[in-house]
């Protein structure tokens, strides 16, 4: 009874789309995934399963006749097995996106609902009555049917698939707490330049104490925080800073430009490499990583986990960050603990043995150069208390020149400015005097005044990198992030960009990046060609530069640049180091940080387990306001597809994070189904507290009109989301 469709908070088909589907079916044939992928069919068909038993069961408490139970619908007949016991036929359908209940006289067909009631009036015109007289509406209805019932009843009914949804997710969430859930904690690893938690001032190694009313928060009570949070009026936010064992309350405004309020930080790292690093064509574990550490001597090996950089002990991957910052363009030895193993490096049947001390040398990593200066726009943010802001910049102003010298290229400005920490630097910088028009009063030197500031540029021992599309590049020395723009300012003399030709004014419109190492025709091949544009919605430059830094060595770029008159063509070029600029992180991949959360007894368990089915139905009704008022993109929908391939996720981090995904998906089924819409159980019971209310049923033809509105609705809306699960409807 009823549509499973579940929302999810996650043009045509292009190469990369048809690489994430290889990448897929790779996945899927692989005998190792099958374990999960049995866990993933059961758990969503137990689900559904759980929703149509509570409609059954109690339908038949009421003595109702129920022809059939199926999981999936058997369209035109159509099903992968079935069998009849006592009076119910037993199945599966051939379309896996729901399940029914098939009782005597009921159907949520409104054309197939009109014709029993036809067959119904037949039987009364013939005199053919069931054996026994039944009161009410219906008076010709078959005593075992489902219009037959007193409204009580049917309302019984109707709701018992709801009930045993809640019951399961409280029943699923309790077990998934009392086997033990690995939770991500809530430290920050780097922050979104511009983005809401960089103005606020966070920095790698910040943990978040507090969300609003929510203690000890772990990274998915952010997530859901700040994207059903109150965006105008601000989240508040507790911070502990474990460099200077401060504690401080923030209140961060969420920004939207993403489609989806978000704050700009990412996950915490530990100091322990994956225990899956990827690994190249040969099995080399260490061509897996990319930049210097993958040149480092002697080679990573996968799970190693680093306890000294330069002899020092570090303990968490702010502290090594921190080293890595100030020792840039140095040689690093790091001092690892690596687990002993029966078989090649990396394989997971590890021994019960104390680990090694292994000393691994890494060289610096110059960062890839082009040798394009693109242009400078106008600042977009200024950080909370840095020197930027205490000298009086603000969002808006461009700069123009540093101690009297032009610009240069923005990309390089922090790097400069390294060199002058604890001294004075004078700013040359222009301010529109419209506020309201900062940019265009810029471009028509209208309306503006120029100005000199004094700053003293910081030292930074955090992460600030342009990793996220559309992102700025963050001055962080200075406290400022500011956007930059594909047109071509200068070009570097001897440089690749030089040598392809590309001039002062033309604009770079699209990169592609072109990896030797792939097969000619092989998927990532076919996604590479696809290239990333560049414009107001697309990635930006630094965004560029970041990707640059991480393809594979000798990987070349395609550039398609325009002049000014229009006029477009490609070019090839081969980016070379830099001398002055280096990767921070050299390369380094760590696994997350993570707590078990685990309940000590029963009742903890099914405490627990109340509250977080309490909390993902709240979650589902807050989803589902913002997305009506237009606070949320109806593109974070997710169909079938996109539930399938998050189960799968949850299931390979394990049974706990299975278990509380069926929670979640469990509490998603009963909200939507309740929505008061025709076809679905909470339409049939606004039509039945009609009844009640009214002491009689709505009229034949307003049910009949209503219900087809809402099987429109529901089919446009599961078109909707197969269109973003198959990429034929961008998500952005």
């Amino acid at each position: 009874m009823g549509v499973c469709l579940i929302g999810q908070m996650a043009s045509g088909f292009s190469e990369v789309q048809l690489l994430a589907a290889a990448t897929w079916v790779q996945w899927i044939i692989q005998p190792s995934s099958w374990s999960i992928i049995l866990q993933v069919a059961l758990g969503l068909g137990f689900v559904i399963f759980v929703h149509e038993l509570g409609h059954f069961l109690v339908a038949k408490a009421c003595g109702v006749k129920c022809e059939k139970f199926f999981l999936g619908f058997d369209v035109g007949g159509l099903k992968l097995l079935s069998f009849t016991w006592g009076e119910t036929e037993y199945g599966i359908g051939c379309l896996p996106l729901g399940g029914y209940v098939k009782m005597l006289g009921q159907d949520d067909n409104p054309a197939a609902a009109a014709k029993e009631a036809e067959r119904a009036r037949a039987l009364l015109a013939s005199g053919d009555l069931p054996p026994e007289p039944v009161d009410g509406p219906h008076q010709a209805w078959d005593p075992r049917s489902y219009p037959a019932q007193s409204v009580p009843k049917r309302m019984a009914i109707i709701s018992a698939g709801v009930i045993m949804n809640v019951i399961f997710a409280v029943l699923m969430a309790s077990w998934a707490f009392r086997l033990g859930v690995k939770e991500l904690t809530c430290e920050v690893s780097s922050v979104r330049p511009g983005g809401a938690a960089w103005r606020a001032g966070l920095q790698t190694g910040d943990v978040i104490t507090a969300i609003g009313n929510i203690p000890n928060p772990i990274f998915s009570d952010l997530q859901k925080g700040v994207t059903l949070g109150n965006v105008a009026e601000g989240i508040e936010f507790t911070i502990h800073r474990q460099t200077d064992d401060s504690t401080r309350t923030l209140r961060l405004y969420p920004d939207t430009d993403l489609g989806v309020p978000t704050v700009g930080v990412t996950s915490p790292f530990s100091l322990s490499l994956p225990k899956d690093l990827p690994k190249d064509l040969d099995g080399d574990l260490a061509k897996g990583l990319q930049g210097s550490a993958g040149r480092a001597q002697p080679s990573f090996v996968a799970g190693d986990t680093i306890r000294l950089i330069n002899g020092v002990a570090v303990q968490s991957y702010a502290e090594l960050i921190a080293v890595l910052s100030e020792q840039g363009d140095a040689t690093v030895k790091l001092t690892v603990d690596r687990l002993p193993t029966t078989g090649k490096p990396g394989n997971k049947n590890q021994q019960a043995q104390p680990p090694e001390t292994i000393t691994i040398e890494i060289p610096p990593q110059k960062m890839r150069s082009t040798g394009l200066c693109m242009t400078a726009m106008p600042i977009k943010a200024v950080q909370a208390d840095a020197p930027a802001a205490r000298a009086g910049m603000r969002a808006g102003d461009r700069l123009l020149a540093i101690e009297g010298k032009a610009l240069g290229d923005p990309l390089t400005i922090d790097q400069r400015l390294r060199d002058r920490i604890g001294k004075k630097v004078m700013l040359t910088l222009v301010r529109s005097a419209d506020k309201t028009d900062g940019d265009k009063s810029l471009e028509e030197g209208q309306g503006s005044e120029t100005l000199e500031v004094e700053v003293e540029p910081r030292a930074v021992s955090w992460i600030e990198e342009s990793r996220w599309p559309s992102s700025p590049v963050a001055i962080s020395t200075l406290g400022v992030a500011i956007g930059v723009d594909a047109i071509v300012a200068e070009v570097a003399a001897g440089s690749p960009a030089a040598a392809a030709g590309i001039l002062p004014g033309e604009r770079v419109v699209r990169v592609r990046f072109d990896d030797p190492d792939q097969k000619e025709n092989g998927p990532k091949k076919a996604a590479a060609q696809n290239g990333l544009e560049i414009s107001s919605k697309s990635p930006s430059w630094p965004y560029i530069v970041s990707v640059m830094q991480q393809v594979p060595e000798g990987t070349k770029m395609q550039l398609e640049v325009e002049a000014a008159d229009g006029v477009q063509r490609e070019v090839e070029l081969l980016p070379v180091d830099s001398q002055v600029q280096f990767v921070v992180d050299r390369g380094l991949v760590f696994e997350p940080v993570y707590k078990v959360v685990r309940a000590d007894s029963f009742l903890a368990a099914l405490k627990q387990g109340s509250r977080k089915a309490y909390e993902d139905l709240s979650l589902v009704y807050r989803f589902l306001q913002k997305l009506t008022s237009n606070q949320i993109s109806p593109r974070l929908l997710g169909g079938p597809i996109e539930i399938a391939k998050q189960a799968g996720k949850s299931a390979e981090e394990g049974f706990g994070r299975l278990l509380l995904f069926l929670t979640m998906l469990s509490a998603n089924l009963a909200v939507v189904n309740f929505l008061p819409i025709p076809v679905l159980d909470g339409g049939h019971m606004v039509f039945l507290v009609y009844e009640w209310v009214r002491g009689k049923p709505p009229s034949e033809g307003v049910v009949v009109v209503l219900s087809y509105l809402g099987l429109a609705l529901i089919l446009t809306l599961m078109l909707f989301v197969f269109g973003l699960d198959l990429g034929l409807i961008p998500r952005r």
